[in-house]
């Protein structure tokens, strides 16, 4: 359906797995992507809200896991949300998931409790630039995700022009049909969708085709971050009680405690 262009890579690819890697795929849709990175790592989990991707997936890929979640409630996920995963990846669907503020917060929540301590979150979606009301800015995602506890690594927006292909029922007439889906349903007919798909397609050849080659274009603004689950994070708080005192103090409050008094004084005064 398009084919990008943009400038090469600079993101090393072990962001997105290696070998002994165990990841959660959020949003993988049909799968085409988690089974690429299936290929570099030890197991991967494709999870999708969408029960007809999740069939497709099944179909497609039966040699590797997915399942039906929605993805804002992955903490509720009793077998995902473990702590025992080394990579949370999202490509395309987190803007989508985060759609509605109430369980933003929640769906982030639940990446957290998926991975290790030290396990990454790695994500690329559509950034502020496409449409405001639905695409995030770079600093309410890193506002978001360190709420969370995450520790935001690095991020970045670039425009990525998409040259979409010309097959029939494919290109823009294809895109409209994708994601303008519940909108066209609407419509009473067939031949009444068929003609607001061609009237969309009409109008937005004046500003998609390419006077130069003759192709037909969209901007799309891609927001990547990567964030690292702390590795020590506060799991807890406790209440240690003395005779006549009470001390509200974290578990990571207690490892560096210890950590501290176990070193030489030449080491703590260098930390």
């Amino acid at each position: 359906m398009a084919q990008q262009q943009e400038q090469k890579d600079t993101w090393p690819a072990d962001l997105y797995g290696e070998k002994i890697d165990e990841i959660i795929d959020i949003g993988s849709g049909e799968g085409p992507l988690t089974t690429r990175i299936a290929l570099h790592v030890k197991r991967i989990v494709g999870i999708d809200g969408s029960a007809n991707m999740i069939e497709h997936f099944k179909k497609a890929y039966p040699y590797i896991e997915s399942r039906v979640v929605d993805c804002r409630l992955l903490d509720q996920e009793t077998d995902l949300a473990t702590g025992n995963f080394d990579k949370v990846f999202s490509n395309a669907s987190l803007h989508w998931i985060l759609k509605d503020p109430e369980p933003r917060s929640n769906t982030i929540k639940g990446c957290f409790e998926a991975l290790k301590p030290g396990g990454l979150l790695v994500s690329g979606s559509g950034a502020l630039g496409n449409m405001a009301k639905l695409f995030p800015s770079q600093q309410a995602m890193k506002e978001l995700i360190e709420g969370a506890g995450f520790n935001w690594i690095k991020g970045e927006v670039r425009l990525r022009q998409t040259t979409l292909t010309e097959n029939e029922k494919c290109g823009v007439e294809g895109w409209i049909h994708l994601f303008g889906g519940p909108f066209l349903e609407l419509l009473p007919t067939i031949e009444a969708r068929d003609a607001a798909v061609k009237h969309a397609v009409d109008v937005l050849e004046t500003v998609g085709r390419q006077q130069h080659d003759g192709s037909f274009a969209v901007n799309y603004i891609r927001l990547r971050f990567v964030a690292r689950k702390p590795q020590w994070h506060h799991l807890s708080c406790k209440e240690f009680q003395s005779s006549d005192t009470t001390y509200d103090i974290s578990c990571f409050e207690i490892v560096a405690l210890i950590h501290s008094i176990s070193r030489k004084p030449a080491d703590i005064a260098s930390l």
